[in-house]
């Protein structure tokens, strides 16, 4: 396993700190966390190359708070993969959106960008796009897609920490990037998620809707300084508790330090696996996929299944909103012949 020493040691720091949330629903410095959420972010976005870096305590509740900063409401449509987990199709739900399924490349098992093209309507508001399984989405087809249209694209990268897409890391493709601290993600805390944006706005937007941002915003409203200056929409914004305390913060400080080497133990196997890789991306394996008929997986390093994940719009709640249930044939054929690996331990 991947947790060790350190990961005690940064727990043992924050248990003796007597802090183990910073945070408070109101505003002034508490609002953003305590020290370890505060160097998390700061490593995090750091390592990542990106403007801001948000702790939150999944990467589902990422997916809500920025399904929630970009303004999703009743009406709104929002193209979403037929083939991942739930959470990404179903966040839309919890704001009166409709989910429209979109196929998946027949190699990559991410979006297919004509698909997605093909589903948008004048309420199209967004592109949820996930990095399944490791391999980062079609970002230069789908964001030319979304600029063209004027939407946004929120990238599920809970599969694909420390991938990249021709230099940059995954979660840092789209308008939004979600990542995954759960316990068997490359990198964890147990569970948790960090949430980046290059935006200042959808930032603040996030941070308010991780933190109670209806008790927030009045005192914000009071401050003269132009930095923390009211924006007119954020009045409306409703809030919840999704923070991460200090003891996950500490944890997952460690496990971004192994992070790269964790991600060079998963690509060493790649030659293993007839996996086929996008050009220009580095595939971070978080499972090993592949479409082929005759392969030998070695029992004793790798767990091996056949299938994935039902298509989502063939779930007992898609079918009672009435969703068609055979309308992404690719997807379907490549449920039918996939077969998945992964470790059996994380180094």
């Amino acid at each position: 396993m991947s947790i060790g020493e350190e990961e005690m040691r940064a727990v043992q720091r924050a248990m003796k700190s007597g802090t183990l949330s910073g945070y408070r629903g109101s505003w002034g410095d508490w609002f953003f966390g305590g020290p370890e959420i505060k160097a998390l972010e700061h490593e995090w976005s750091k390592y990542f190359g990106v403007k801001h870096a948000i702790a939150i305590n999944s990467a589902t509740s990422g997916l809500w708070a920025s399904c929630a900063a970009i303004g999703l409401k009743q009406g709104d449509e929002c193209i979403v993969s037929c083939y991942s987990m739930t959470c990404s199709a179903s966040i839309p739900l919890h704001f009166g959106a409709m989910p429209v399924f979109a196929d998946i490349e027949p190699d990559y098992f991410c979006l297919d960008p004509k698909s997605v093209e093909s589903k948008i309507t004048s309420n199209t508001k967004a592109i949820i796009a996930v990095d399944l399984f490791g391999q980062p989405y079609d970002a230069d087809a789908i964001n030319a897609i979304a600029k063209k249209h004027g939407i946004m694209v929120i990238e599920d990268a809970a599969q694909a920490c420390g991938a990249k897409y021709k230099g940059k890391y995954a979660g840092t493709l789209g308008d939004i990037g979600v990542f995954s601290l759960n316990v068997h993600k490359h990198i964890q805390c147990g569970e948790g998620g960090i949430v980046v944006t290059d935006n200042d706005d959808l930032a603040m937007k996030i941070r308010l809707c991780m933190n109670h941002s209806e008790s927030v915003v009045n005192d914000m409203m009071q401050q003269e300084s132009e930095d923390k200056a009211m924006k007119a929409d954020w009045v409306s914004l409703v809030g919840l508790n999704l923070r991460m305390t200090e003891l996950s913060a500490a944890v997952a400080r460690e496990q971004l330090k192994k992070l790269s080497d964790i991600i060079k133990v998963y690509q060493s196997y790649q030659d293993c696996f007839p996996v086929n890789i996008r050009p220009g991306c580095q595939h971070a394996f978080y499972k090993y996929a592949m479409t082929t008929p005759m392969i030998y997986i070695d029992p004793k390093q790798f767990y091996s299944k056949r299938h994935y994940i039902t298509p989502l719009y063939q779930l007992p709640l898609f079918k009672q909103l009435g969703y068609d249930q055979h309308q992404c044939p690719t997807c379907e054929e490549v449920e039918e012949n996939i077969i998945l690996a992964w470790f059996r331990e994380a180094i």
